[in-house]
This record gives C-alpha cells, structure tokens and sequence, in this order.
C-alpha cells in the first residue's frame, strides 16, 4: 500500500515530507502508543484515588465524662 498525496494524488516516497509532484506538505503520522499509555496511566490513578477507603473518625467521649466513671 503506497502513500497518495492528498492534494494532487501522485506516489510518495515512505519518507517523504512534502509531494514531490505538486509540493504540498504531508501531514505527520500522529503515533496512538504513546498518547495511550499515558491516558491508561491517569486511569489507573484517578481509579486508585476513587476506590481509597476514606478514613473512618472516631468519636470519642469527652475526657470530663470518662473521668468521672
């Protein structure tokens, strides 16, 4: 499968930055890998953070009263 130039359709190179055919610029590949690890990443920290038990306060009675018993 070879590359098309979008602009005048002519072959290009693996390589190549703009079509030699007409000049037009060839858009970058966007790489998926990266850009999903990292989403996968702030996944996994925001599920740890919303499944961390809240700590539990204890009520405790007033020294006065425990005293007095």
């Amino acid at each position: 499968m070879g590359l098309e130039c979008k602009a005048c359709g002519a072959p290009l190179p693996s390589q190549a930055t703009s079509c030699p055919a007409c000049g037009a610029e060839v858009p970058k590949k966007t790489r998926l890998l990266p850009l999903a690890a990292f989403m996968l990443i702030v996944i996994l920290v925001i599920q740890a953070y919303m499944d961390k038990p809240e700590p539990e306060t204890v009520e405790s009675a007033p020294a006065a009263e425990t005293a007095a018993q």
